[in-house]
């Protein structure tokens, strides 16, 4: 098992201490995005994809530096567990989905909307990905971008094959995640690429006076753990 249900519950309630008017990522909509920034071939450091998980920046700002210390940990200890699943000589992918508590149902849509704002950070990269020549990536990426399309209600296909997709996302999702880990694993000339074997772990624990893992230039206390203005 990729994550215990005990980390899973830590990284829900670190979040959870983000200001909720700050519309940062729950843990769903994380963990499809960190899933996208590994496997993008161009690797994408923690200073540009951490304000991404705060949302606003002017509104994110903790109750505590020990509320800071603890979100910035899980954060980080998450992205590592997902980086060592998919650096596995065997990948594993296990997709944090939400579950509709009354139906059971398994909601994939914040996963995707999670992955989708990585692409974003570099579309370039992804860009050549789709025009890799490889038949699988040709066909995964986009399946993954109709399953987005799906989300935000923009999918032009018939109400008969979008229900069909939506049924298949939680079974499919997995497979296309490591259908594009694969690829991105066999290039050679991204070794830098965050989920490939041998990889740095990011550091989970950030001092009062280290840079903000935010890139925001400024030192944690003074950013991202500083004490809310009362």
């Amino acid at each position: 098992m990729l994550h215990t249900d005990a980390q899973i519950e830590d990284l829900d309630a670190a979040l959870l201490a983000l200001p909720p008017e700050s519309e940062g990522m729950l843990a769903s909509e994380f963990d499809g995005f960190v899933t996208g920034v590994l496997l993008c071939p161009e690797m994408i450091l923690p200073s540009e994809w951490l304000p991404r998980v705060w949302g606003d920046p002017e509104l994110a700002v903790f109750e505590s530096d020990a509320a800071a210390q603890r979100t910035v940990a899980a954060v980080m200890a998450h992205y590592n567990r997902v980086a060592r699943g998919l650096a596995r000589n065997r990948p594993v992918c296990e997709p944090l989905f939400d579950e509709d508590s009354r139906t059971g149902e398994v909601l994939w849509e914040m996963w995707v909307s999670g992955f989708e704002e990585a692409m974003r950070l570099r579309p370039d990269s992804w860009m050549a990905t789709v025009e890799s020549g490889d038949p699988d990536v040709e066909h995964a990426l986009p399946l993954m971008l109709a399953l987005h399309a799906i989300q935000v209600g923009e999918s032009e296909m018939p109400q008969a094959s979008i229900d069909e997709l939506s049924e298949q996302a939680p079974d499919l999702i997995p497979t296309l995640v490591l259908t594009l880990n694969g690829w991105v694993k066999a290039q050679r000339g991204t070794s830098g690429a965050a989920n490939l074997p041998g990889a740095a772990a990011r550091r989970a624990k950030v001092g009062r006076n280290d840079p903000c893992p935010c890139g925001s230039g400024r030192k944690f206390k003074k950013c991202c753990g500083q004490e809310p203005v009362h």
